[in-house]
């Protein structure tokens, strides 16, 4: 018989757990280590020291339109742990709460009529924006390269997009999906989000939950993969990378022992892949030169703890507010305590404040929206910092997202700063660690993306 093939995946985030799987069902031994002690990266849990309670780093959301990143679920098994939201809840200052839905109208008027009702915009936004909108449908996917070096702040201008509009609509939306706002976003991917999300097809806008911690969806990883004959070791740091006549040779862990196999992908983030190459490694493959030129954007996520009930909504979006969502997390098991949970993305002007400042600030903010928290006792909360949560999603940085394969043969790489066509999100990780498993057996693995309604693929196709 022939020997199975090995691979060392590096990293368990997203990326890892996706190029692991993909590996290990085309016959490869697949060993996939992880620095911490569960799966999952960035888009993971933490037990709390005190309560012992499992809490997510920060609520991540999926669209309809992260196609492999369902895929993923479904292959581990967990697809049913996801709940889907087809109604979004918008909260502004004055009380106004408008909901986001879609009508039996097909793409791309499914979500018109219910846009038309939102109280908390005028009648001059809302014609301004479908007036963007109507561009939008104007500019095939294959077109968006024209904006490449744009920042969508720059494309709303040539759209005569009004200040309301910006900052109660496009800035809402584009800050909770690139963790960056409009003035330095990527052009192109504020319109990949438009596009592909509320466009073209009527189920990529609806919104998908974890109704279980984030970590318990990369748990099955561990029995699936060592089932197929690999193994997942968690706790294992990578130290050192060997390089000798243009190939990898082995891997150093922290407590000094050696692994090797015939080929190894790092899934690692950016910055942390970068701290590992050698400088001959940089000379041989162009890939590694750039990775220090990425940037980051921070994201908080806040848990909060009240008394008793203080919303009822699964979810709200809080316009003209840093915090761009809250997340209704139930009531803790055995009591009566309500707990939600604050995602503040794009983060530079706070990560940097003392938890309680940003606690005090938080829970001042949240009365506004939610005024039930001023007539409840607040039990507690926790902050938690993701400084480098995601790469900065700017026009500068596309240039510098690395392909897949290079120059090193043996060495694979995997993660959302990879030239994947999406910006830094869990289906962007996914999708890079489909691309990995793909470019290594040379089976099709990535998912297609849904597709376009009838009139939508029409008009693209003619325009193309």
């Amino acid at each position: 018989m022939t020997p199975r093939r090995t691979a060392i995946v590096i990293g368990g985030g997203l990326a890892g757990v996706a190029t692991a799987m993909r590996l290990s069902e085309s016959n490869w031994c697949v060993t996939l280590l992880e620095t911490r002690k569960r799966l999952g990266g960035r888009a993971t849990s933490h037990v709390d020291p005190v309560t012992q309670q499992l809490l997510d780093n920060c609520q991540h959301v999926l669209l309809g339109c992260c196609t492999n990143l369902v895929d993923l679920y479904t292959r581990l098994g967990v697809d049913h742990l996801i709940e889907w939201h087809d109604t979004l809840h918008f909260l502004d200052r004055k009380g106004h709460h408008d909901k986001l839905g879609r009508s039996p109208l097909p793409a791309p008027m499914h979500l018109s009529g219910s846009l038309l009702k939102f109280d908390c915009l005028s009648w001059t936004a809302k014609w301004a924006i479908a007036r963007a909108m109507l561009a939008m449908l104007r500019l095939p996917p294959a077109h968006r390269a024209q904006w490449a070096d744009k920042t969508f702040a720059e494309w709303l201008a040539s759209q005569k997009q009004p200040q309301e509009a910006i900052e109660r609509f496009w800035e809402v939306i584009i800050v909770s999906a690139l963790n960056e706002n409009v003035q330095t976003a990527s052009a192109v991917h504020a319109l990949q989000v438009f596009q592909d999300g509320f466009l073209s097809n009527r189920d990529a806008y609806v919104v998908g939950l974890a109704s279980v911690p984030l970590v318990k969806l990369y748990e099955p990883a561990a029995p699936i993969l060592e089932s197929r004959g690999g193994a997942v070791r968690l706790g294992a740091s990578v130290r050192q990378i060997n390089f000798q006549d243009n190939a990898i040779t082995s891997i150093e862990l922290s407590d000094g022992q050696q692994l090797s196999a015939d080929l190894y992908i790092s899934a690692l983030p950016v910055e942390r892949l970068d701290k590992l190459l050698t400088p001959e490694m940089r000379t041989a493959d162009e890939r590694l030169r750039e990775l220090s030129r990425f940037e980051f954007s921070p994201i908080l996520g806040i848990h909060l703890w009240y008394e008793r009930e203080v919303m009822h909504l699964p979810h709200a979006v809080t316009l003209d507010s840093p915090l761009q969502w809250v997340f209704n997390r139930g009531l803790d098991v055995g009591t009566s305590h309500q707990h939600l949970h604050v995602v503040i993305s794009a983060a530079r002007d706070w990560i940097d404040l003392s938890t309680e400042e940003i606690l005090r600030r938080v829970r001042e903010e949240l009365a506004i929206y939610l005024p039930k928290t001023n007539e409840v006792n607040f039990i507690d909360g926790q902050v938690i910092k993701e400084r480098r949560a995601t790469f900065s999603a700017t026009p500068r940085i596309e240039a510098s997202r690395p392909p897949t394969t290079g120059a090193i043969r043996n060495l694979i790489l995997a993660g959302d700063y990879c030239n994947t066509g999406w910006p830094a999100t869990m289906e962007g990780a996914v999708r890079s660690g489909y691309m990995a498993a793909e470019a290594i057996t040379g089976h099709p693995s990535r998912v297609d993306d849904l597709p376009a309604s009838f009139a939508v693929d029409l008009l693209w196709s003619v325009l193309t």
